[in-house]
């Protein structure tokens, strides 16, 4: 604890940690001066005495504060002997000067507050009264208290916090990495298909290169953002969908079918290209694998459909750990449905997308 606070979400922590005490300190106070001039023969304090006894009580809160915070992380040996000769140093004062300078206060303010008659003095704590001494030792244990579980709730805080960032990176990380992974065969194929094309056909060659061009400026620009407009997605997903069917070897074709509105939506980029990729990369046996896609539109709601009839002996199955759904639970809590039948050989995922602000 630095004084002054150099750090100010520390300081502001802290300064609402002291008006906590404050206010419990005060409440202390109230009831003393409840109990002092309501259960005995006669009243014995006054409401300007425990007013002048708060405000010490407040001010010598910080020394102690102070000292526990510089012995935190120390050895235990050493934290209880420095409390210990802390406490004998503090007592002494407290049971001295402090007590003499909150009995000049008193008077003072009651030279503005009342008349001679109805002045008191005021009961300060005195040295010679083990009452007065184990009422402070249990005071100052209730003040170390304080000071350990408003450190525990910080440092709680701060791992927290750490751990939010780290489950953040953690995330960025993996976005960056299913770019990179996507579909790796994908680049080397499409990239061969360009070469036979180029040799072959040059004329043909452009729309492939454009195609390629738009997918992997997508991949780096434009997925770097947390949502993206579900027009660019579908673009990206058309233009992916199309080179992968002009692969060479010609095993995997895509049809894409796209129903409703959509213009207002956004979605997490490459979220739908990941479901894509799955089925790719299943095992090719030589035949050709046919794939329907479909998307639909209702207000927020997104309905996706994978399906293939010529597939039987392929069936689509996710695994509970497929990466795809692993993001779709990170980024979509509560508000997606997934099923695939075998027997069908159907995938259907049905979303709760955003809305442009």
């Amino acid at each position: 604890m630095l004084w002054p606070f150099h750090d100010r979400l520390q300081a502001k922590y802290w300064l609402k940690v002291f008006g906590l005490y404050a206010l419990a300190e005060a409440a202390i106070q109230l009831i003393f001066l409840y109990i002092l001039n309501n259960y005995g023969s006669r009243p014995i304090s006054n409401w300007e005495f425990h007013f002048i006894m708060w405000v010490f009580q407040c001010l010598l809160i910080w020394p102690i504060w102070w000292m526990a915070w510089l012995l935190c992380g120390q050895s235990i040996i050493l934290q209880i002997t420095t409390a210990i000769g802390f406490y004998i140093l503090y007592s002494y004062f407290w049971f001295g000067p402090v007590q003499e300078t909150i009995s000049f206060f008193h008077e003072r303010l009651q030279d503005l507050t009342r008349s001679p008659q109805t002045r008191m003095k005021g009961l300060v704590d005195q040295a010679n009264n083990y009452s007065y001494i184990n009422y402070q030792l249990l005071k100052h244990a209730f003040r170390l208290s304080w000071f350990f579980l408003a450190n525990y709730f910080y440092r709680y805080r701060l791992e927290e916090k750490k751990r939010l960032d780290l489950a953040i990176a953690n995330k960025e990380l993996q976005l960056k990495l299913l770019k990179w992974h996507l579909n790796p065969q994908f680049y080397f194929k499409t990239i061969d298909h360009l070469r036979d094309v180029a040799a072959n056909r040059p004329a043909n060659c452009t729309e492939p290169i454009l195609k390629l061009a738009k997918v992997m400026e997508y991949v780096i620009y434009e997925a770097k953002e947390k949502l993206i407009d579900v027009k660019k997605e579908i673009h990206f997903l058309k233009n992916y969908l199309e080179l992968m069917s002009r692969q060479p070897g010609g095993h995997v074709l895509f049809h894409l079918n796209v129903k409703g509105e959509y213009e207002k939506l956004r979605i997490a980029p490459l979220l739908l290209a990941a479901f894509v990729d799955k089925i790719s990369g299943l095992k090719d046996n030589g035949d050709i694998k046919q794939y329907e896609l479909c998307l639909e539109f209702s207000g927020t709601n997104m309905e996706f459909r994978l399906s293939s009839k010529l597939n039987e002996d392929q069936p689509i199955t996710l695994p509970d750990n497929e990466p795809a759904l692993t993001r779709l639970k990170e980024l979509y809590p509560g508000r997606f449905s997934i099923l695939h039948s075998n027997c069908k050989n159907l995938l259907e995922l049905k979303l709760e997308l955003d809305e442009q602000n």
